[in-house]
């Protein structure tokens, strides 16, 4: 029995040991980033389109990178993406408190933390059960899962930039 316990604990800091330590910066910083989005703040409307962009371009590289360019996950990411600008445009829209010159005060919220964590936590998922060779990753139900769920996650950001641009829009007309 003891050399079964003595296996795995060497087995878990072999594995520790293995662990690249930029996850964790990554991590990190993302904690930094939701955090600040908990208080409110002044925002330029560009700028959350901007992120939007960027998180939407990030999110299907990473589906076209893991899974290739093929049929399966990008209609999965697509229905994702189409899915959370139909449906979720009006619950995920932020709140604005006040509108200043071309910029808009933004009540805080940690619905940006939850969001850049399930990115993160989808992308730490996939990136073990590609390391450690899972079959998993083959399989079409997960390919599907995994593809639809950074489509929702990614295309929650651009609902929220577009609700933020419809917004100042509608004020300024």
């Amino acid at each position: 029995m003891a050399v079964i316990a003595t296996h795995r604990v060497n087995a878990m800091t072999s594995t520790a040991a293995a662990f690249p330590l930029w996850p964790l910066l990554i991590l990190a910083l993302l904690i930094a980033l939701g955090w600040r989005q908990s208080r409110d703040r002044l925002v330029q409307p560009k700028t959350l389109v901007r992120l939007a962009v960027i998180m939407l371009a990030l999110s299907l590289y990473g589906v076209a990178s893991a899974f290739g360019v093929q049929a399966l996950p990008l209609l999965a990411w697509a229905a994702g993406l189409s899915a959370v600008l139909t449906l979720g445009r009006h619950a995920l829209a932020p709140r604005i408190l006040a509108r200043e010159g071309m910029a808009v005060r933004l009540q805080g919220s940690w619905l940006p933390l939850a969001l850049m964590l399930g990115i993160f936590a989808d992308k730490f998922v996939l990136g073990v059960a590609a390391g450690v060779g899972s079959p998993v990753v083959h399989e079409a139900w997960f390919v599907a899962a995994a593809s639809l769920s950074f489509g929702l996650f990614s295309g929650a950001f651009a609902a929220r930039a577009a609700a933020v641009r419809r917004a100042v829009s509608a004020a300024a007309a």
